[in-house]
C-alpha cells in the first residue's frame, strides 16, 4: 500500500523536541536534595496542580511519571506531555499565578517541592543550574509550541505521524523500543477523536509502518513514518 506524500512543510526539527521530558536537570539532583525541602511521596492519580487554581509549589521529580494536560468545557482531555525523573514540573509557579495546565501523577511519584525562593537560592549557589533551568524551560515551551502548530495540520495521517516522530526522539522510547500509549491516549495527545486515530492507525498498520497492541505502538518503518510527517 502506498500512502500519499505529505505536502505540508515547515522548519521544525523533531530531534530537538521531546514529548517525554527526562533527566534534563539530572546534574543538579544532589544540589536539590541538599538544599530544598524533604522528599514527598504521592500516589498515582494525585493532581499536583490544576488548571485555573493557585499553584502550591513547583516540584522536582525524583521517581515516577507525571502527565501534563488540559480539559475543555466538554471534559475532553488533551495530553500535552509527560515528565519523568530529574525534571521540574508545575513551572507555572515561576510566575506565582494560577496554573494554565493540570499535572497528575501517572504512577506513584517521589518529589521535592520547590518554591521560587529556593529556585533563586539554587541559582546563586550554582550558576549552571540557572542556565540549564532556562534551557529546560525552553524545552517545555518548544513542546507547547509544537502542540499548537500540530493543530493546524488537517491531514488525518500527518498528525499521528508527527507525534510518533517526536516521541521516537525521547530516551524513554529508546529504552522501551515502542510507544506505551493506547489509542485513546494517542487521540488525546494529537487532539483527534478516537475514531480518527483508529482509522489512521489501521492505515499505517496496513502500510507496514507500525504495529499496534494494547497500550503499545511499535514503529516498523521509521523512514516511512518520517516521509508522511511534517518533519
Amino acid at each position: 500500500m502506498t500512502l500519499a506524500k505529505n505536502t505540508f512543510t515547515n522548519n521544525s526539527q523533531a530531534t530537538s523536541i521531546n514529548f517525554v521530558l527526562e533527566n534534563n536537570l539530572a546534574a543538579y539532583r544532589t544540589l536539590i536534595l541538599e538544599n530544598c525541602q524533604n522528599p514527598v511521596i504521592y500516589p498515582a492519580g494525585t493532581c499536583l496542580s490544576r488548571a485555573g487554581e493557585p499553584i502550591k509549589s513547583m516540584y522536582f521529580l525524583l521517581k515516577g511519571m507525571v502527565k501534563v494536560y488540559t480539559i475543555n468545557n466538554n471534559g475532553y482531555i488533551r495530553i500535552l506531555g509527560y515528565h519523568k525523573e530529574n525534571t521540574i514540573f508545575a513551572m507555572d509557579g515561576l510566575q506565582q499565578q494560577n496554573a494554565c495546565v493540570t499535572t497528575e501523577a501517572v504512577t506513584d511519584i517521589k518529589v521535592i517541592p520547590i518554591s521560587l525562593a529556593e529556585i533563586q537560592h539554587l541559582s546563586l549557589k550554582n550558576r549552571g543550574f540557572f542556565t540549564d533551568l532556562l534551557v529546560f524551560y525552553g524545552d517545555v515551551l518548544r513542546l507547547m509550541c509544537l502542540d499548537a502548530e500540530s493543530q493546524s495540520v488537517d491531514n488525518v495521517l500527518t498528525r499521528p505521524a508527527n507525534f510518533i516522530c517526536v516521541y521516537m526522539q525521547c530516551d524513554y522510547y529508546q529504552h522501551l523500543g515502542y510507544i506505551p500509549l493506547s489509542q485513546d491516549n494517542l487521540a488525546s495527545a494529537i487532539n483527534a477523536s478516537r475514531i480518527q486515530v483508529a482509522r489512521a492507525c489501521a492505515e499505517l498498520k496496513k502500510a507496514g509502518l507500525i504495529s499496534v497492541g494494547r497500550c503499545k505502538l511499535t514503529v516498523n518503518d521509521e523512514k516511512g513514518i518520517r516521509e508522511i510527517s511534517s518533519f
